[in-house]
Order: C-alpha cells, then structure tokens, then sequence
C-alpha cells in the first residue's frame, strides 16, 4: 500500500474501493545512491547488490544503509531518476568466451550484480516528456530494463511475480483455504451467488492506478453488504468478488528466504491504515505451525525468496487471501515496535552477495557493533 511517502503495494494489509483516495508523489526526488568500497582499481567489476525502487519508499533506503554496516556494496536507483542514468551491459557467451555478460557499466562505474532487486518499478513512474511516444518509448525502455536485469545476476529478489488468480487457483490445488471467489464484469450476479450479509470486491490487478507520474488513485479492495451489490450495474473490466470470512485473527506474515515473520493486525475496516492509521494495532506474533508451514509451501510453489502474505485464522483454519511480492514492511515494523524484517532482509541480502562471490559456506558471525547496528530503528519511514 501506499504511506504518506510511500509507494504502491507498501503498507497496510487492508484496503476498500474509494477513487477519491490519492497519493501524491510528484515531489519525491529520485536519485542513484552507491555504497561502493573505496579500494581496487578502476577498471575492476565491483560485486555489487542494485536496489531498484520508487524514490518515496523507505525500504530500500534503511536496507542499503544496513548492507553498507555489514559490509556489503551497493547501488540503490529510483524509477523518477532513472531516465539520466547512463548504461552499457554487453551480452557474450559460447566457447572461448569469458562471462563478461555479467559486467554492467552504470554511469561510469563497472559493476558485477551479484544481487537484484527491483519493487514498484512500474513505467508509470518514468517522469514524461512533450513528446507522448518518446515518453512510453523510453518508460517501457527502462522498465523491460530493470525488469529483466536479474538475468545479469546470480540471485535476484522477490522470486516470481503470480498474479491475483494464479494464487488463488494455486493455493487452492495446494490444499490451502482460499476464499470462494468470482471473476466477473457482474458484480451482482457474483454477489447473488455468495453466503453471508457481506462480500469483498477487489481488482484483478494494481491497488493503484498512476494516472500522471508520481500521481496514483487507490482502487482497494472493499468489504460491502451484500445486498448493496446485487444493486449495482454490470461493468466493462472484471472485478474479483469473494465471500467475506468470518475470522478470528488477521495476520501479515513475511517470508524471507525460508523465514516466517508475523504480526496480528487489527483494524475497524480495509482503508483504516489510510483513514484513521492510529486505530490500527499491529502485534509481532509466532506464526502457528499450520500458518508458517503454508507461507512456506505456497513461497516454494511460487519461487519467492520474499513475499508479504495476507492471511486469516477462521475456527483455527489458515485462510489464504493473497501474497504481495513488492510489499512494505517498515510500517508494520514501526506500528509494531522492531525491526526483525528488516534485519532478515539484510542478512539475506548479505548471504546471497556471499554466495555469488563464491562463499558458499556459511557467512561469518556478525560483530557486536553490526549486530547493535541492525537493531537500531532508521529514521525515514512514515509505514
């Protein structure tokens, strides 16, 4: 979802369906960020991890500063400056050929990404010009870029990217729980065949639209009576409208790289992380096994090292709702008081960079100094 500052799909496990919601991220500057060390010559590759994110999120910003504790090089670039970057990435393969594929020249500096990870890194955000196709030309340009720049790295982040549907059609042949749900352009006719006094209406894809960018429309799921939308009109795109689960818990449960991190969320309603933030409690709870063993399934099922999961406890039954790959956790952190995400993220980060460089042994134990320095809260995020 989105904060104050934020960007889509970051915070809030929770949304309705209001258009009048906006976000407005038109005067976040973007920039290209390095935490390179300072020795070696010139003309040598650094290993290094690329981070590509919008420049109004925090994520990116407090993991680059705990990779640079840990020892770890660095390059952050955010969708409104990529456009001034300039680049060179050579393709070469076969026999006799060594693997300078690998070697990316960005703004003067050779870089070998061992690590890629790219969040809301959507076209949208390139900012525009007078000329309406250069404009798509060059935003398509540089998010096919972005998007398939994992190839040049041994490892990449967040893992597949399965839409909407793909999760609830593979969480169901999983064995999982999922919410009966139809997808329909009448919402009416899907509402008339549902139980209960209430049904959720959602997307099929992006909680938000960026109309211009840096300017994004939420359009987030809303739990509605019944009744209510058996009145409304057919529409001309398809909706996803679900039966409402009676729960006895809601949960943000965080995968990373095999671990399981969970918070207990409760809220009066989808849009309270919007609305009315300071109602919303979030709890770090351990997962129960059965929770923790489906994020895992379902996380292999999918190729994700990372995933944000939305789940809900009904009569002890795991519910399945969806899974965010690019989703924030600053803001339950903060809401919640810790930062155990966060330093899993960067020690996951920090063991995939090792092991590109050949380290495939275990990494070596962090110093007291980088351990206080993971626990200390980074300023900079409003979620």
């Amino acid at each position: 979802m989105l904060s104050a500052t934020g960007v889509p799909g970051q915070a809030g496990p929770g949304r309705s369906c209001d258009p009048h919601l906006t976000v407005d991220l038109r005067g976040s500057p973007g920039s290209v960020s390095w935490r390179l060390p300072e020795t070696g010559p010139a003309t040598d590759a650094a290993p290094c991890v690329v981070l590509a994110d919008r420049a109004g999120c925090a994520e990116f910003a407090v993991l680059q500063e705990t990779l640079h504790h840990l020892g770890v090089p660095s390059v952050r670039v955010d969708a409104e400056s990529v456009a001034a970057l300039r680049l060179s990435a050579t393709v070469t393969g076969g026999a006799g050929h060594d693997r300078t594929w690998r070697v990316l020249d960005l703004d003067g500096r050779r870089i070998a990404p061992t690590v890629v990870w790219a969040r809301h890194f959507s076209p949208r955000a390139v900012p525009a010009t007078a000329d309406a196709a250069q404009t798509l030309l060059r935003a398509e340009s540089w998010h096919a870029f972005v998007r398939q720049l994992r190839s040049l790295a041994p490892s990449s982040l967040p893992g597949n990217r399965p839409g909407r549907l793909e999760q609830l059609a593979g969480a169901a042949a999983a064995g999982i729980r999922v919410p009966r749900t139809v997808v329909t352009t009448a919402p009416a006719e899907a509402a008339a065949a549902m139980p209960g006094r209430r049904v959720v209406v959602k997307v099929v894809g992006e909680h938000f639209i960026e109309t211009s960018p840096g300017l994004l429309t939420g359009v987030l799921p809303e739990i509605a009576a019944r009744a209510e939308v058996l009145r409304r009109p057919a529409l001309d795109y398809p909706v996803i409208v679900q039966e409402h689960v009676e729960h006895d818990a809601e949960l943000r449960v965080y995968h990373v790289a095999g671990a399981v991190h969970a918070y207990a969320v409760g809220k009066r309603a989808p849009d309270s992380p919007w609305r009315e933030e300071a109602e919303v409690t979030v709890t770090p709870v351990a997962a129960p096994p059965a929770v923790a063993d489906a994020v895992r399934r379902l996380a292999s099922l999918w190729g994700l090292t990372y995933g944000a999961f939305d789940l809900l406890l009904s009569a002890g039954e795991v519910v399945f709702l969806e899974v965010n790959t690019d989703g924030d956790w600053r803001w339950f952190e903060a809401k919640a008081g810790g930062r155990e995400v966060s330093t899993a993220v960067a020690l996951a980060i920090r063991t995939l960079h090792l092991a590109a460089l050949g380290n495939t042994g275990p990494p070596s134990p962090l110093g007291l100094v980088d351990f206080l320095l993971l626990g200390t809260r980074t300023p900079g995020s409003r979620r």
